[in-house]
């Protein structure tokens, strides 16, 4: 584990490890025990280095984010009161929501725990089940075969060129700096695979922890997670290259496969607050709850409205305290429930829909609208024949699921703000979903389309025009304008360049790539110039990392 984390990961970690009695019991009831207040706690917001890590705090700085009562953990004299009471173990925490998650044995057991005086609910949650992996929780691994791009990057590569992630591998961008936290069902063999290797060797791995079982052993429990993470991480040459190879991770555990119940988005609130306690940039999750195994536990399209369901909540709380996160779609749209799960319906996130190799639609991929009818999914990525590293053996097969287009994807979030570290992640992303295909026309199957990470780049790049150098020659004809104008510079040669076109308070009213002609002219046709009120803008051209710019008027 990594110096830098490990003192404040045993810290933290020490808030979710559960009390001393066994869970050698049957099938013990879990619940959700929230609490009334924080007000006795003995932590402080003005002494933050007792509950975050510098690395979280430095996060929060950089994007000028404040400290909040949330951030503050559980008041541990409630916890110990909970864990005193015979036949209940404290399974983990949440500050974000000021409560536990338990488990126990017998009905006096959680009538004792609902008769504390500070306790202001308890939920059930759900059943601890053992046996046979739920058949098809998490898609399917059919392999496809499809033909090899580049030899270093093998099968892999096609994934990384549809969002033109080569872009900023090419330049040197492949997250180095940039910390990942990766909650799924295990990790099994990450600890031994050769396509883990590298990122073993430079203790690129830098933190772990089951929150299922709290056996502190991600290693042993299922395949999902190594395939998620080797969409990323992987480095086998000439079969897979990850999109974030340079990156850190942490790995999380918080998914059983053995039953469906509440609780697991229990341990997936409690693995997004470890992950922002730790100091991760960006979240990758490919998991999303929608029915369980108990029909009654049951969530309805009308609850992913992105306010309603606890770990939607969490994962908007996740964005405002600084990190990206990104989420799978889901894989129900061939099946009655069709839409979105949890927490893919949240605000503010990257919630990502599958595509096959040719950029089309995936069947299975589920759909949008969120409830309360925001564009869902985000953004897409390759999805159906992704090739990620196959169970056992070192060796690669495509697999089909969102639960592998989150993290193509995550990766590549986490080398542009790797390219960019000044911008927020708000702004990240908002640079994602403007890159993307269908950002002015995005629809219920894939969103606002599939991005190109070098256009993201770019609009980052102009977005700060001011501290890079600008040519000054640049000439925008007619002005004013009515619907269309020319850019004319001969520093401009022959071939493609992005343009934004921004108005006099900074926001974007137009982003796309355009063609150059052989004598440095680019004619910009873009339906929404039409629609522009009245008054001056600035047009702003990125080529190959040189900036052109100059003003226009739009006409009456």
């Amino acid at each position: 584990m990594d110096r830098r984390l490990s003192g404040i990961l045993a810290a933290i970690l020490l808030a979710s490890v559960p009390g001393g009695s066994s869970f050698a019991q049957t099938s013990p009831d879990t619940y959700w025990v929230a609490f009334t207040d924080k007000s006795a706690t003995p932590y402080s917001l003005s002494e933050p280095t007792s509950f975050l890590s510098e690395r979280a705090i430095a996060r929060r700085a950089a994007q000028g984010i404040a400290y909040d009562e949330l951030d503050l953990p559980v008041d541990p004299a409630y916890v110990a009161q909970v864990e005193a009471i015979e036949g209940v173990d404290v399974l983990n925490r949440s500050k974000w929501f000021n409560g536990v998650t338990i488990r126990v044995q017998g009905g006096d057991a959680i009538s004792a725990v609902q008769d504390l005086p500070f306790v202001l609910e308890v939920r059930a949650s759900g059943m601890r089940t053992t046996g046979s992996p739920r058949v098809h929780k998490f898609g399917s691994r059919d392999q496809e075969g499809r033909e090899l791009d580049i030899p270093l990057y093998g099968a892999g590569y096609r994934q990384l060129e549809m969002l033109n992630g080569q872009s900023l591998h090419g330049n040197g961008h492949l997250g180095q700096g940039m910390l990942i936290g990766v909650l799924d069902s295990g990790f099994d063999g990450v600890d031994s695979a050769l396509a883990f290797e590298a990122v073993r060797q430079r203790g690129g791995i830098v933190g772990t922890r089951d929150l299922v079982e709290h056996d502190g052993d991600v290693y042993d429990d299922h395949w999902h997670g190594r395939s998620v993470l080797s969409c990323m991480a992987a480095r086998l040459d000439s079969q897979l290259i990850g999109t974030a190879p340079e990156a850190d991770y942490v790995l999380i555990r918080t998914e059983t496969v053995q039953s469906e119940y509440p609780v697991e988005e229990d341990h997936w609130v409690s693995g997004v607050e470890l992950a922002d306690s730790l100091g991760c940039d960006v979240i990758n999750t490919s998991l999303g709850y929608t029915t369980f195994d108990d029909s009654t536990m049951d969530h309805t399209y009308l609850m992913l409205d992105g306010q309603t369901l606890r770990c939607s909540i969490a994962a908007n709380i996740a964005s405002q305290k600084g990190m990206v996160p990104v989420l799978s779609a889901g894989n129900n749209g061939q099946s009655d429930w069709y839409h979105i799960g949890a927490p893919a319906d949240a605000m503010d996130v990257l919630t990502v829909g599958g595509v096959n190799a040719d950029a089309l639609y995936a069947p299975f991929s589920s759909h949008g609208p969120s409830a309360d009818g925001r564009v869902k999914p985000d953004v897409c990525a390759m999805g159906q024949g992704t090739t990620v590293l196959n169970i056992g053996v070192d060796s690669v097969v495509q697999a089909n699921g969102t639960s592998f287009a989150a993290p193509v994807l995550a990766g590549l979030v986490g080398c542009l703000w790797g390219a960019h570290p000044t911008r927020s992640a708000q702004e990240i992303m908002m640079a994602v979903r403007q890159s993307a295909t269908l950002y002015n026309d995005p629809n219920d199957s894939l969103g606002f389309g599939i991005p190109d990470f070098g256009a993201a780049s770019a609009w980052l790049l102009l977005t700060q025009v001011p501290e890079q150098p600008v040519s000054r020659n640049m000439r925008v004809f007619p002005s004013p304008f009515t619907d269309r104008f020319v850019i004319e510079d001969t520093g401009l040669h022959h071939g493609s360049a992005f343009v934004a076109v921004f108005d006099m308070e900074g926001r974007t009213r137009s982003f796309l790539r355009a063609g150059v002609d052989g004598v440095g002219r680019i004619t910009l046709d873009d339906p929404r110039l039409q629609g522009l009120p009245t008054g001056a803008y600035l047009v702003v051209v990125d080529q190959d990392g040189r900036i052109f710019q100059e003003r226009v008027i739009k006409a009456p």
